[in-house]
């Protein structure tokens, strides 16, 4: 997330209150919004994706939920899902 946020700085704090806020009323109000990220798996969890739309711009991002706890860990400007996922797959963050 750290590389993200030095390419996207302008984003930063709308892209985190998104993050710590807006995602989990999201996750309990939403949740048709989330979605698996297809077949990926990170330490045995499930990986989910979502939209997050700030301002003039949209990202999508990865993350895990392990009872209440949510461990976003992927940011990308790619926002076409297939695309998202088959970058996602590249990293080291998945098992």
């Amino acid at each position: 997330m750290d590389k993200f946020f030095k390419n996207y700085p302008q984003y930063e704090k709308e892209v985190r209150d998104n993050i710590y806020h807006k995602l989990p009323d999201i996750i309990n109000f939403r949740p048709h919004k989330i979605k698996p990220a297809y077949h990926l798996k990170r330490e045995g969890h499930t990986i989910y994706e979502y939209k997050v739309i700030v301002s003039n711009m949209n990202f999508r991002a990865a993350y895990t939920k392990i009872g209440n706890e949510i461990d976003v860990f992927y940011i990308s400007s790619t926002t076409i899902k297939r695309f998202f996922v088959a970058l996602l797959e590249k990293t080291s963050l998945v098992d």
